[in-house]
């Protein structure tokens, strides 16, 4: 096998980033997803699909009988994957957390457990997984209208986030378009205008939550907010002083439901394709609901594929950031 070089092109829609993944299969060997209570039927259908294209193997973590069951409603035959048997969800997340912190799979995955059982699990400092403060989630979209891949965060995890925390999830989100070849990613920080007024407090925040990032990453990224949605992701009708104007790479949402309301609302009325990814970890974790279509999944996993290869070529990672005394 020959290493596949880092990408020269930013990656553009979810085509060119399954594409991505296959080849880091051929050039590196299939990269390898642990799936915590892995007893559910549409990641077991979605793995499958991904094992037969080349972008992913799995090992599964669960209940025999339960993860057999979700086999056969999947129509996915019982000896596909390597099962380990456990009894609880906090047994199969531990077990996870075990496999990836070995190095035995590059992709942790959640199966039918919650959210908040595996990432509590998974960054116990007794796993050596913690990377970062805390970990976020990143809705990357494929609009078509767009015309390149569009970070929305977070809408998966942080739900009123402190300013201390947005700062993570631009890190993290960065981080994630860096994985698909966006080497000085464009931020803009949401908010309901794009100047600043006592009267929306939110713009002050988002402005003071831009300095900070500027401040302290202004060599890596471009920052600015406060920015509507339609000002970071429309051709400007006047010239804007910040390069991010029209042509943003990550939405900084200003709380969990606002990102989720984009990223829903792009992808149901605007036709784009999801894919996303938990970050801030040593090892990428992928979710996928039962409502993401198939293409949504597989993008996804080939996503984290991504992310997953490169945190092993070991980038230089962007400047810690020291938590400072503020709130958003």
């Amino acid at each position: 096998m020959n290493e596949l070089p880092f990408l020269e092109d930013a990656l553009r829609d979810h085509d060119e980033v399954i594409a991505r993944a296959r080849a880091l299969g051929k050039a590196n060997g299939i990269a390898r997803v642990v799936v915590a209570a892995a007893e559910e039927d549409d990641v077991l259908a979605a793995l499958y699909e991904c094992k037969k294209e080349g972008i992913a193997n799995a090992i599964l973590v669960g209940n025999r009988e339960k993860v057999h069951a979700a086999l056969d409603l999947a129509g996915v035959p019982a000896d596909t994957f390597e099962l380990i048997e456990t009894e609880s969800d906090e047994e199969s997340a531990l077990k996870a957390a075990t496999i990836a912190a070995s190095g035995d799979a590059d992709v942790v995955m959640k199966g039918y457990l919650k959210t908040s059982t595996l990432l509590k699990t998974l960054l116990k400092s007794e796993h050596g997984l913690r990377d970062r403060e805390l970990v976020s989630h990143s809705a990357v979209l494929y609009v078509p209208r767009y015309g390149k891949l569009l970070n929305v965060t977070d809408g998966g995890t942080l739900v009123k986030p402190t300013i201390n925390q947005k700062m993570i999830a631009i890190a993290n989100g960065a981080t994630v378009m860096r994985s698909v070849g966006i080497d000085r990613p464009k931020i803009a920080i949401l908010g309901p205008a794009d100047d600043v007024s006592s009267d929306r407090p939110e713009t002050e925040d988002a402005h003071a939550l831009a300095d900070l990032a500027r401040q302290t990453w202004g060599e890596w990224m471009d920052v600015a907010g406060p920015m509507t949605l339609q000002t970071a992701t429309q051709e400007p009708v006047e010239d804007h002083i910040s390069p991010v104007a029209g042509d943003a790479d990550v939405l900084l949402a200003h709380t969990l439901e606002e990102g989720n309301i984009i990223a829903k609302t792009l992808i149901q009325f605007g036709g784009a394709i999801f894919m996303g990814v938990i970050a801030g970890a040593k090892v990428p974790i992928s979710l996928v609901s039962r409502s993401d279509t198939m293409l949504n999944k597989m993008a996804s996993i080939a996503l984290a594929v991504c992310l997953a290869d490169y945190q092993r070529r070991g980038f230089e990672p962007l400047p810690a950031y020291t938590p400072k005394e503020v709130n958003a």
